[in-house]
């Protein structure tokens, strides 16, 4: 009876855990906090510093990123230190001889991190000297970029003890550091003096400007670190400096022709280093002829040839006194898979797009792909729900690459466009598909309007105003005097406004020059978009002169 018992509460046990649902502990909430450090050795801000390495102990494993990049030294060293991690604890061995008497600083940027979810240390900042005091003054700012005024990340920004302007070109920096992700940066534990200072976007990592499409930044007078001692009580208080600084892309001297494109049979464009005034081109032999149109910068050319092209073709361009060669060949079909393109793979038609569909106040356009030759009397056939009219348009002799439907449209009206197959062709020998065209036209209430007083500086002087929705260019004009500018039948949203001060009068924004010692040309944004409601007039005032951050706008 015992034996029989036993057995019983041994499958009794074995079914009891057979039944039993396994499941799998849970790791608790998200870990979304960066390492925090527990200890210093020697402590931060230590003074007469001699120890050949430094210690750091944190709470957590830890991962140390590419320190070559993201851990700045100040001033500079020669030769790097060795970065190593034991445990929790990382370890900074100095293979370089250290300056007497001078304050350094260690700035990790976003390079320590938790081992398993990656949480940074935005900003960890580490100070010593080798002699017997700790430099206290602080120089901080913002680098934005010249044209946008957005925040510049990651630029190194740059003290120099002598006003010479070829330091940045020859010569590692006096005191360095980087700006964060909102342009901001901080130039800590300085000796008072004053300073040249000089943002880099450094493309060769090796902080000088010895490349030409490295963007900087410059201050055109020095900057000064100081400690100012109150005449009341002998107290010592840091004075601290903010600098705003404008990056940009310096123009090179001469408009430099830089590749050609050929992204189409017959099309070709010709991108410059930087706006183009005068142009002309003088074919070398054989000459066919093209049309020509520049973008709205001017620093882009665009042709479109009139004929096939079969031969290799030449020519001599002139931009503003600077001269290029520029030789064309016949376009290549792009390669599939090693083949030429199939038949149906080609772009085989015209292609033809429309623009203003429905608008009340501005015509419908029909832009095409390529240039296109001059027609007589091509049928456009409107349909809506009360009649069927047709009108008939005709593409003059001339550089044509939009046209203008003309018809008189009635308000909240539902119409369909209708243009037979080929009535078109471009001058690449390809016509159109038949287009149809199925819109609904709006009225005078669903539209609004603006005007903005512009209020320039007694000595006036020349303005670009420009109104932007989204990324897009609505309308610009110009002017050299306070005046009042109408923007008309704007669809409803928000709108920016931005102001250009075109000093040189060229009609385009201009970057700086370094060498020349010329800050890039000022841009000034109005302190808030603008909201355009249906049906409503605004009227709106812009003084020149008050500065906003760009947000997310691009050029």
């Amino acid at each position: 009876m015992r034996r029989h018992l036993v057995t019983l509460g041994i499958l009794t046990v074995l079914l009891l855990v057979g039944c039993a649902k396994v499941v799998v502990p849970t790791g608790g909430p998200k870990d979304m906090e960066p390492p925090k450090m527990q200890k210093e050795d020697p402590p931060a801000l230590t003074v007469n510093f001699k120890a050949p390495q430094i210690k750091i102990a944190f709470d957590e494993f830890f991962t140390l990123q590419n320190p070559t990049e993201n851990v700045l030294i100040s001033p500079p060293m020669s030769t790097s230190p060795k970065y190593s991690i034991s445990g929790k604890n990382l370890i900074i061995k100095f293979t370089d001889t250290l300056q007497p008497n001078t304050t350094y600083n260690m700035v990790f940027s976003d390079c320590i991190r938790d081992y398993n979810e990656g949480n940074p240390i935005p900003y960890y900042h580490y100070s010593f000297s080798t002699g017997p005091v700790i430099d206290s003054c602080t120089i901080k700012g913002s680098v934005r970029d010249a044209l946008t005024l957005d925040a510049c990340k990651d630029y190194f920004v740059m003290l120099y003890k002598k006003d010479v302007d070829s330091l940045p070109l020859t010569t590692l920096p006096d005191y360095i550091t980087k700006s964060q992700s909102n342009g901001n940066f901080n130039l800590d534990n300085i000796a008072p003096g004053f300073y040249k200072i000089f943002a880099l976007k450094d493309i060769n990592a090796n902080l000088l400007y010895d490349l030409p499409n490295e963007r900087v930044a410059f201050s055109d007078g020095l900057v000064e670190a100081a400690v100012i001692v109150s005449p009341k009580d002998s107290t010592r208080q840091v004075d601290i400096q903010e600098v705003q600084l404008l990056s940009f892309e310096q123009a090179p001297e001469n408009p430099q022709l830089a590749h050609v494109e050929n992204p189409a049979a017959g099309v070709f464009i010709l991108p410059y280093m930087k706006p183009v005034s005068e142009f002309s081109a003088e074919a070398l032999g054989q000459n066919i002829p093209y049309f020509e149109r520049f973008n709205e910068s001017r620093d882009t050319i665009f042709w479109y040839m009139k004929e096939a092209i079969a031969d290799t073709l030449s020519y001599r361009l002139h931009a503003d006194g600077h001269t290029d060669t520029l030789t064309i060949t016949p376009y290549k079909e792009v390669k599939l898979n090693g083949r030429g393109s199939s038949r149906n793979e080609r772009k085989s038609v015209l292609n033809v797009t429309a623009r203003n569909q429905g608008h009340r106040f501005k015509p419908l356009s029909l832009a095409f792909s390529y240039p296109i030759r001059p027609a007589d009397s091509i049928a456009a056939t409107f349909i809506s729900r009360k009649d069927t009219q047709t009108v008939y348009v005709s593409v003059p002799d001339s550089f044509v690459m939009q046209l203008p439907i003309p018809f008189s449209y009635s308000d909240k009206q539902s119409y369909t466009l209708i243009i037979p197959d080929s009535v078109f062709w471009g001058y690449n020998n390809l016509t159109n598909d038949s287009i149809r065209l199925n819109f609904e036209t709006r009225s005078l209430k669903d539209y609004g309007n603006l005007t903005m007083e512009y209020v320039c500086p007694e000595t006036g002087g020349n303005f670009i105003a420009q109104l932007w929705k989204d990324k897009t260019l609505i309308q610009q004009d110009m002017f050299t005097n306070t005046c009042k500018i109408p923007y008309l039948y704007l669809d409803p949203g928000n709108y920016r406004i931005k102001v250009i001060e075109d000093l040189n009068g060229n009609g385009h924004w201009d970057p700086g020059n370094y060498s020349l010692h010329l800050q890039p040309e000022r841009v000034f944004f109005f302190h808030t978009d603008v909201t355009i409601r249906a049906y409503w007039d605004s009227e709106e005032q812009f003084r020149i002169g008050e500065i906003r951050d760009g947000g997310d706008m691009r050029r």
